[in-house]
C-alpha cells in the first residue's frame, strides 16, 4: 500500500528536477556589448569612425518568444569624410544603416537616424524597446530609427531583431559601402560557464 506514495515522491522529484536543470530555462537572455570598429574586406576605412551596439533581451522559458528586449547603436562619423556626408544631406532616410548577419546571410537591416550634427562629427543612433503585453510584442515611447526583422517579406517587418552569440553587425553607409562591424557575443554564455565550475 506504501507504494503509490513512493511513485508519487519520485514523479514529483523528477518533474522538480527537470523544470531546475531544463537547457530551455538556462538560455532566458542574451546581453551584448559590442564597439563597432573599422573592418577588413568587405569594409571601406573611414578614419575615426566609430560606434558600439549593446542589445538586452529577455525570453519566455521557451526560449523563442522575446518577453522584453533592447536594442541601442551609436555611430559617429567626422566630417569631412570620404561619403561627402555633411551637416546639409546627414539626414537623409536611409543613409546610415546596421546590418545584422547571421553565417554570412543578413536577416535584419535598422535603418538609423540623425541626432547631432556637429561641424567636426555626425552621430547617427537607434534605440527600440519594448516588452510583451497581453500576447502580443509592443513597443515603448520614444523610438529613434526602426529595423526591418524580415527581409525576405517585400514590406517592412518592423521590429527588435533576436541576436544570437555569433551574430555579426555592419555598419552600412549609403547601402552599401560597408564601413564598422562587430562580433556580437552573448555575455551571459561566459556567467553561465563560471557558474557550472
Amino acid at each position: 500500500m506504501h507504494f503509490p506514495i513512493v511513485s508519487r515522491t519520485m514523479v514529483l522529484t523528477s518533474f522538480l528536477l527537470a523544470i531546475a536543470y531544463s537547457p530551455a530555462m538556462a538560455e532566458t537572455e542574451v546581453n551584448v556589448d559590442a564597439e563597432l570598429k573599422p573592418c577588413a574586406s568587405p569594409c571601406v576605412t573611414e578614419p575615426g569612425a566609430t560606434g558600439e551596439l549593446e542589445y538586452e533581451a529577455e525570453f519566455l522559458s521557451n526560449g523563442v518568444t522575446i518577453k522584453e528586449a533592447e536594442l541601442k547603436a551609436v555611430v559617429k562619423i567626422p566630417v569631412p569624410n570620404s561619403f561627402n556626408i555633411s551637416a546639409i544631406n546627414a539626414g537623409n532616410p536611409g543613409l546610415v544603416t546596421l546590418d545584422l548577419t547571421r553565417l554570412n546571410q543578413s536577416y535584419a537591416t535598422c535603418t538609423m537616424v540623425l541626432k547631432k550634427a556637429r561641424p567636426t562629427s555626425l552621430t547617427y543612433v537607434l534605440k527600440l524597446s519594448g516588452q510583451l503585453k497581453n500576447g502580443q510584442f509592443v513597443f515603448r515611447k520614444k523610438l529613434l530609427g526602426f529595423c526591418d526583422v524580415d527581409l525576405l517579406t517585400l514590406d517592412i517587418q518592423s521590429g527588435i531583431p533576436i541576436i544570437q552569440d555569433g551574430d555579426i553587425a555592419f555598419v552600412v553607409v549609403n547601402g552599401t559601402t560597408h564601413i564598422l562591424s562587430a562580433l556580437l557575443e552573448n555575455e551571459n554564455d561566459d556567467d553561465q560557464g563560471e557558474n557550472e565550475n
